[in-house]
C-alpha cells in the first residue's frame, strides 16, 4: 500500500448480526477467514414492512400470471446497511419484467389493499448524467423506492454509453463500479448476495476494487475511476492495487477526458467535497495524476498572465482549511446567525480544490474573469452562484488577511472596517475561515493564525458590524438629489458612497444630521 495512503486507511467492520453468504468460490479470497456462516441484516421497522409488502406482490403476480420473478435490492443499501449505516436508498432490481412494470404492479396492489399510493414516476435513461437505464420510482408505505431490472452491459470501443439488455444477478453485479457495490439483498430468502465472490471480503477488509478487468472496466465507463476515488475516500478503503495500476495508464486517463462530461465529473468532486474524507479525496485526484483533467481550466492562451499552477497546494489548503473548520477558539467568536454551515463548508472545501488557480486571470467572452470561477462553473458544470462564490472568496483572502493583521495591531476605524464588511457581504465569516487556512498554508503558525482572525472578528463585533452589509442610506438617492439639485442615476454613486462612509463612522448618526453633513460638506464640492 503507497505510503501516501497508509495514515487513511479506516476499516469499518461489519455488524456482528450480519450473515454472510457467499454465491460464488472464489480460492483466491476464501484463505484468510471463511465467510460462511449464516445471519441477517438487521432492518428497521420501516424497511421489515416494504420488504414484506414487496415480498407479498411478487407472491402476487407469480400467482395470477405464473411470472416466476425474483426481487432484490441492490446496491449502496446493501453495503451501507452491512457497514452498520442508515440508508434510505432502496433501489429494487427484477429479473424477468421492467422496473416500471413492477412499479405498476406495486401500486395496483397496494390500492387493491387500501394502502396510500402515489403516482409513479419514470426516469429515462440519460447518458450524458450517467443515467443509462430507465427507472421507475414511486412511493411505498411513505418512502420512495426504485425499480429496475437487472441488465448485462456491452460498450462500444468509442462510447461510455452501453447497449443494455436484461441479464442475471451475476451479470448485473460483473458490471458494476466496484465489489461493494455489487452486492444484493433478496426480498425472498433475506439473505445477502455476494455474485462477484469478492465483495463481502472487500466490504470487510476495506479494499475498493472493480468485479471485473479493471482497465476495461474503466475504458467502457471511464467516469469509474472517480467513483473508485470517491467511494475510497467516503470509507478509508484501499484502492486494490491492480485497481490502482489501471488507473495510473495513460489510456484510461485519456478516455476520462475523452468521454466523459464535465456534468458527471462535476458531481463526482462535489460529493468527495461534501464526504467525510475531503482530503484524502484530494490526495487521491492527485496521486493518480488527473488534477488537470478533474479541474479542467480553460485554455492557457485565454490567460491573462503566465500564472505558476501548483497543483499540490490544493491538498495543504483542503487540510488547513479542515483544520480552522475545527478550531473552536476560532468559531466560538463567530455571531450564531453566521454559523458556518453544510453548505459554507462544501463551499470552503471546493475553495480549496480549485485554490491553485486563485490568483490566475482569463478572457470570459470578452471580459476577464476568475480561472478558479471558470474552472468552477465549466470545467465542473457546478451553479454559477458557487462559482461566484468561490471566486469572491479567493478575492477576499489578500483584504481579509490584511484588515486582520491591522486588528491584531490596535484599532481600526469603524468605517473602514464597515467597508470590508459590506463588500463581502454574508460571506464575510466563510471567507475569513479561508484566510485563515490560506496563511496556515503558509507556514504561519496556528496560535498566530487564530489570534490574528480571532481580533478581526471581534472588531467586527465590538464595533456592530456583523450586519453591515444590510445597512441601508439613511437619505435616499432621491432625497440626495432634491438636496444637490441633481438627477439621480449612476452619476450619484459616489456622493451615495460618501454618505455610508460617514454613516459607518457615526453608528448612532440621526436622518437630520445626515442631511446637515450632506448639505455642509457635500453640496459645496458638487460642480455647478
Amino acid at each position: 500500500m503507497s505510503s501516501c495512503l497508509a495514515g487513511f486507511r479506516l476499516t469499518h467492520k461489519l455488524a456482528r448480526t450480519l450473515t454472510i453468504k457467499r454465491t460464488h468460490t472464489d480460492p483466491g479470497h476464501s484463505s484468510k477467514r471463511q465467510m460462511t456462516k449464516m445471519a441477517k441484516i438487521v432492518l428497521t421497522e420501516t424497511e421489515t414492512e416494504i420488504c414484506t409488502l414487496l415480498n407479498r406482490v411478487a407472491d402476487h403476480i407469480r400467482a395470477t400470471t405464473n411470472e416466476q420473478l425474483t426481487l432484490r435490492i441492490a446496491g449502496g443499501w446493501v453495503r451501507d446497511k452491512l457497514l452498520g449505516l442508515a440508508s434510505h436508498d432502496i433501489d429494487i432490481a427484477v429479473d424477468h419484467m421492467s422496473g416500471f412494470t413492477l412499479a405498476q404492479h406495486v401500486t395496483s396492489y397496494m390500492q387493491l389493499h387500501s394502502i396510500a399510493t402515489s403516482s409513479v414516476g419514470k426516469i429515462n435513461s440519460n447518458p450524458s448524467r450517467s443515467k443509462h437505464l430507465e427507472t421507475a420510482t414511486t412511493k411505498v408505505l411513505g418512502q420512495f423506492v426504485d425499480f429496475v431490472h437487472l441488465r448485462s452491459e456491452t460498450y462500444e470501443e468509442d462510447s461510455r454509453i452501453p447497449q443494455i439488455e436484461f441479464g442475471t444477478p451475476e451479470e448485473d453485479a460483473r458490471r458494476r463500479d466496484i465489489t461493494i457495490n455489487a452486492l444484493f439483498y433478496n426480498l425472498q430468502t433475506r439473505e445477502v448476495e455476494d455474485f462477484t465472490g469478492r465483495g463481502l471480503k472487500d466490504l470487510e477488509e476495506g479494499v475498493v476494487r472493480t468485479p471485473m478487468d479493471a482497465e476495461q472496466t474503466f475504458k467502457d465507463d471511464p467516469l469509474r475511476v472517480l467513483r473508485v476515488l470517491r467511494f475510497a475516500s467516503r470509507f478509508g478503503y484501499e484502492i486494490e492495487k491492480e485497481t490502482a495500476r489501471a488507473m495510473e495508464r495513460e489510456v484510461v486517463r485519456s478516455e476520462l477526458e475523452r468521454k466523459i462530461s464535465r456534468e458527471r465529473v462535476g458531481v463526482e468532486v462535489e460529493k468527495m467535497a461534501e464526504g467525510e474524507r475531503p482530503v484524502l479525496a484530494i490526495q487521491l485526484i492527485l496521486k493518480f495524476g488527473l488534477y488537470e483533467c478533474v479541474f479542467r481550466a480553460p485554455p492557457r492562451e485565454t490567460w491573462t498572465d503566465d500564472v505558476d499552477v501548483d497543483a499540490m497546494a490544493a491538498e495543504s489548503v483542503t487540510r488547513c482549511t479542515l483544520k480552522m473548520l475545527d478550531e473552536a477558539s476560532l468559531h466560538a467568536l463567530i455571531p450564531s446567525q453566521y454559523s458556518v454551515t453544510l453548505h459554507d463548508r462544501r463551499i470552503l472545501i471546493l475553495a480549496s480544490y480549485v485554490y491553485p488557480f486563485h490568483a490566475a486571470v482569463a478572457t470570459d467572452r470578452k471580459r476577464n474573469a476568475s480561472v478558479a470561477l471558470l474552472v468552477v462553473r465549466d470545467g465542473l458544470k457546478l451553479p454559477t452562484n458557487d462559482a461566484d462564490s468561490i471566486a469572491a472568496v479567493h478575492m477576499l483572502v489578500p483584504r481579509i488577511t490584511a484588515m486582520a493583521a491591522l486588528c491584531c495591531a490596535g484599532p481600526v476605524e469603524r468605517n473602514t472596517l464597515g467597508h470590508l464588511i459590506r463588500d463581502a457581504g454574508a460571506r464575510w465569516i466563510v471567507a475569513t475561515v479561508f484566510a485563515a487556512a490560506v496563511q496556515l498554508h503558509k507556514g504561519v503558525s496556528t496560535d498566530q493564525v487564530v489570534a490574528t482572525f480571532s481580533a478581526f472578528i471581534r472588531a467586527v463585533k465590538e464595533a456592530e458590524l456583523e450586519d453591515a452589509f444590510k445597512l441601508k442610506h439613511i437619505v435616499n438617492g432621491r432625497d440626495v438629489a432634491t438636496l444637490l439639485g441633481c438627477r439621480t442615476g449612476p452619476g450619484i454613486k459616489p456622493v451615495l458612497d460618501r454618505i455610508m462612509d460617514w454613516q459607518l463612522a457615526h453608528p448612532r448618526g440621526t436622518h437630520d444630521e445626515c442631511r446637515e453633513f450632506i448639505i455642509e460638506e457635500i453640496a459645496p464640492h458638487m460642480p455647478l
